[in-house]
């Protein structure tokens, strides 16, 4: 009896004292609760306080324009009127005078009120959020070989491989040409038509198809969904991103696939005598005054490290011609420079550089695709 009583004691204090720990546990969140209600509070004030003030300096830049312009237009006429009075006589050179004082007056006020501007500017962009750009990398599903590898170059999302689709983007077939005489006859006809260098699939696997300019340009689009042929424009923002068309190319071709090229060496012996020192000595014994000694095999390859990984596909000349595969990568542009010429861009394994040119529409060149 006395040990049941005992165990009913225990469990009420128990009770007790988990009933009064719950309490404190509450009492502790709402602590907390209205610690992180003062901090957001106090946060939200900031934030009011920072678009007022940045709305403030909008309006006081918006006023000092607006004096900016009306006094440059009052300097314009005073200017007007000192032109005017400085072909009259002698008795209006004090009324010339008086003018030009009130020229220098108000160019002054210009300046400070120039100078107040720019100092609003420079604050209001420190209170302007710094944004990151978004760049989206998630290829494009599209058949026949979609999704497609992707490379983000500065703002632009460019396919890592040359196009290799055998329809136009709502399923019509574009049609193959072989023969020299039928690709020449689908070119003088404007009609679209594709190939594979040398007519060998196994290039296609490598380098994609080839294209006349009139498949670019066929209306039912050749680019897969969510892509397009790049225009002139575009072209030039890639390499303008890279430094340039005579630094961009090494950064654009691929690191094998390149032949190598023949570099003639300088005569190191006579390499720098000028015009009048020769005139005066016989010529160059090493060189046999060449100006050359010797030659040097080079790589054609570049470094890739844009990511573009271009190829040297070569192309098909209007005739039909193969030529320059493993030497030069040539890719169309969708804009047009004349009737029978299109803009192009191309590599060259000789040098670095990105070379832009209007090549024939007839010809048989590869394609780049950017993402819309």
């Amino acid at each position: 009896m006395y040990r049941y009583a005992f165990l009913l004691l225990c469990l009420g204090v128990m009770k007790t004292s988990f009933s009064q720990s719950k309490k404190e546990q509450i009492e502790i969140l709402n602590k907390r609760v209205d610690s992180l209600t003062q901090v957001v509070s106090s946060k939200d004030k900031r934030i009011n306080d920072q678009t007022s003030q940045i709305n403030s300096l909008n309006s006081t830049i918006t006023s000092l324009e607006g004096k900016i312009t009306s006094l440059n237009s009052n300097v314009g006429k005073l200017n007007s009127e000192v032109q005017s009075l400085t072909s009259d006589s002698k008795n209006k050179q004090q009324e010339l005078n008086q003018k030009k004082e009130e020229i220098n007056r108000l160019e002054l006020q210009i300046k400070t009120k120039s100078d107040s501007l720019t100092l609003l500017k420079g604050e209001l962009e420190k209170l302007k959020p710094i944004v990151k750009p978004v760049v989206n990398n998630t290829p494009v599903k599209n058949t026949p070989s979609g999704p497609y590898k992707t490379v983000t170059i500065g703002t632009q999302v460019w396919m890592k491989e040359n196009l290799n689709v055998s329809t136009f983007k709502n399923g019509d077939p574009i049609p193959e040409v072989k023969t020299d005489e039928e690709w020449e006859r689908a070119g003088e006809l404007k009609q679209p038509a594709w190939c594979y260098y040398d007519n060998d699939p196994k290039n296609g696997t490598k380098y994609g198809k080839l294209y006349n300019w009139y498949a670019v340009n066929d209306p039912r689009g050749l680019a897969p969904s969510g892509y397009h042929v790049p225009t002139d424009e575009e072209w030039t923002i890639l390499t303008d991103y890279l430094g340039g068309e005579d630094v961009a190319g090494t950064k654009m071709k691929s690191t094998s696939g390149w032949e190598n090229w023949i570099d003639y060496l300088i005569c190191a012996n006579c390499k720098n005598w000028n015009a009048e020192y020769r005139s005066n000595k016989r010529g160059c014994d090493v060189c046999q005054d060449t100006r050359y000694h010797g030659t040097k095999s080079r790589s054609g390859n570049g470094t890739n490290s844009s990511g573009f990984n271009g190829l040297p596909g070569g192309g098909r000349s209007t005739n039909g011609t193969f030529a320059n595969n493993g030497k030069n990568g040539f890719w169309w542009s969708s804009t047009e420079n004349d009737t029978y010429n299109a803009w192009s861009r191309y590599l060259d394994c000789n040098y670095g550089n990105v070379s832009r040119d209007y090549l024939n529409k007839k010809s048989g060149f590869s394609v780049r695709c950017l993402r819309d």
